[in-house]
């Protein structure tokens, strides 16, 4: 079954349409058509969601179909009565090749002569023993058969480099600091390819020599394989049977990685300067493989430059963690790891469910203690508002609240630096968590919080002051809190609360706060 008729047999079996399935994964009901067709392929960043999507690993949706079985040619009756005849003449073939074997390879006979050298080889027998120069290289089958491959370093011709592949998307171009080169990204689909364009002026007649480097190669599909054989999907037990203790065992890294993995193996060595070959590792099996030439980072992931914190030797065909130290840390301010966290979340497409949980768990928890200006200051963007309004806005797009996160929603109304325009945007957010769940934001009022300020006022003025906007979330809301009253579901303290907040919910939508109690105790 080819890829498409896989991608075609999953979405069926979810039950939906190609223009949903398009939805889900950002792209056209046209291009999922073209690809259940085989008449385009996904590019990598699509396989992965669609294999997450269909809950299988991207090796098992890629996986190369195996050969159809050869059906029988003769009837059960005809070939019953060849069958003795056929064994006699196996047997005498059999035995003249041994008789041949015998003669040709006995210790008196000599050698067969040695095939001619390479360079008398012709010009089409040349073509077909070309093989990698390296071990930096990725080696597949194309459509028509024959075997393709592509290798790091300086090419002989321009992309595609004498292969079949194709572009599936328009090719990336991206000016260096070098003006006489450029950085291209070409995504072939089942390969994504780096490489390098120099333009050098021959002197003195002034004429312009180019060339391409490949920088970097990676894949995600099964039948793209390293000249050792390993390939996604290939088991974790024949990446160490291939490589041995000449890898580098390596904890997962921040930022961008080719795929989802849990751990990664490194392999590297000089070929006319350090290179590396990164095997990403997913539940015991190979889910990515990505090479790349080092340059800076020389020798980087080597078996002699372990640091025994990230980056471990093997033994014996398992990691040694026998000199393991913990990094150290420097003390962090609170605002510092709400910027760590946050930028985990959206940034870092490789966490687990529990790194989700924990980081999620800090920014909330952390809200009450945040230095809106400090944030400002930590981000990469050119204007310090940009960072702080992307955080706000992520806390208002969740999908779902605890009753535990509104609590620090409320108590981080007060917040250092939550003043004129951040204000504003707060006060969105707690008319967001007070529409979500009116009840659970009455309560959150009656728990204790050490502050300075009243806290607890600025989060009814907030949500009021906001949420008179949304006037059908607002009726639902009144009705909510009238219901919890009129049933007695609130305690004493909490229906004082409750009262409060209606009675804001009907001044913000007469714009008019003037002389309104602070706290049910001023009520009449």
């Amino acid at each position: 079954m080819h890829l498409g008729e896989k991608i075609s047999q999953y979405r069926r079996s979810l039950g939906i349409s190609q223009e949903e399935l398009g939805a889900r994964l950002g792209v056209s009901r046209q291009a999922v058509s073209k690809w259940e067709t085989n008449t385009a392929t996904p590019d990598m960043a699509n396989l992965i969601a669609l294999a997450r999507e269909f809950q299988v690993s991207v090796a098992e949706l890629t996986e190369t179909p195996e050969p159809k079985k050869q059906k029988k040619l003769l009837p059960d009756n005809l070939r019953l009565f060849l069958f003795p005849p056929l064994i006699a003449l196996l047997t005498l073939a059999l035995f003249a090749a041994g008789l041949t074997l015998w003669t040709n390879f006995r210790p008196d006979t000599p050698p067969p002569a040695a095939p001619p050298p390479r360079d008398a080889v012709s010009a089409e027998t040349s073509e077909a023993i070309r093989a990698p120069s390296t071990e930096f290289a990725l080696i597949w089958t194309s459509r028509d058969g024959h075997e393709e491959f592509l290798e790091l370093g300086t090419q002989e011709t321009f992309f595609p480099f004498g292969t079949s592949l194709e572009l599936t998307k328009p090719e990336e171009v991206l000016d260096t600091d070098f003006s006489s080169m450029t950085a291209h990204r070409a995504d072939c689909g089942a390969v994504l390819i780096e490489y390098s364009r120099i333009e050098d002026a021959l002197e003195p007649k002034g004429e312009t020599q180019e060339w391409e480097n490949i920088d970097a190669l990676s894949t995600i599909v099964s039948g793209y394989a390293t000249p050792r054989g390993i390939a996604s999907g290939s088991s974790e037990a024949d990446l160490l049977a291939a490589y041995g203790d000449e890898l580098v065992y390596c904890l997962k890294e921040e930022g961008y990685t080719l795929v989802p993995h849990d751990y990664f193996y490194a392999w590297s060595a000089f070929a006319d300067g350090y290179s590396t070959i990164f095997f990403y590792i997913e539940r015991g099996s190979v889910s990515g493989i990505r090479m790349e030439r080092m340059y800076d980072l020389g020798d980087y992931y080597t078996p002699d430059n372990v640091n025994h914190i990230s980056r471990f030797p093997m033994k014996d065909g398992e990691p040694d963690f026998s000199l393991r130290e913990e990094p150290e840390r420097e003390p962090l301010s609170d605002t510092r790891r709400v910027y760590i966290a946050f930028n985990q979340l959206v940034s870092n497409n490789n966490l687990t469910a529990e790194e989700r949980y924990a980081y999620r768990r800090d920014i909330f928890t952390l809200l009450p203690d945040l230095d809106w200006s400090e944030l400002g200051q930590m981000g990469t963007a050119e204007y310090p508002s940009d960072t702080i309004f992307a955080l706000m806005e992520w806390l208002i797009r969740q999908d779902a609240y605890t009753e535990s996160e509104i609590f620090r929603i409320q108590t981080g109304s007060v917040a250092k630096g939550i003043d004129g325009a951040y204000a504003e945007s707060y006060d969105g957010l707690l008319s967001r968590v007070f529409f979500y769940d009116p009840a659970a934001f009455i309560r959150s009022l009656t728990r204790d919080w050490d502050s300075e300020e009243d806290w607890r006022f600025h989060s009814v003025l907030g949500a009021a002051f906001d949420g008179v906007w949304n006037s059908q979330e607002l009726a639902a809301a009144r009705e909510t809190l009238n219901a919890a009253l009129s049933g007695s579901m609130f305690t004493p303290e909490e229906s004082g609360w409750c009262q409060l907040m209606l009675l804001y919910l009907e001044a913000a939508e007469r714009d008019d706060f003037e002389g309104l109690p602070h706290s049910p105790s001023d009520l009449p």
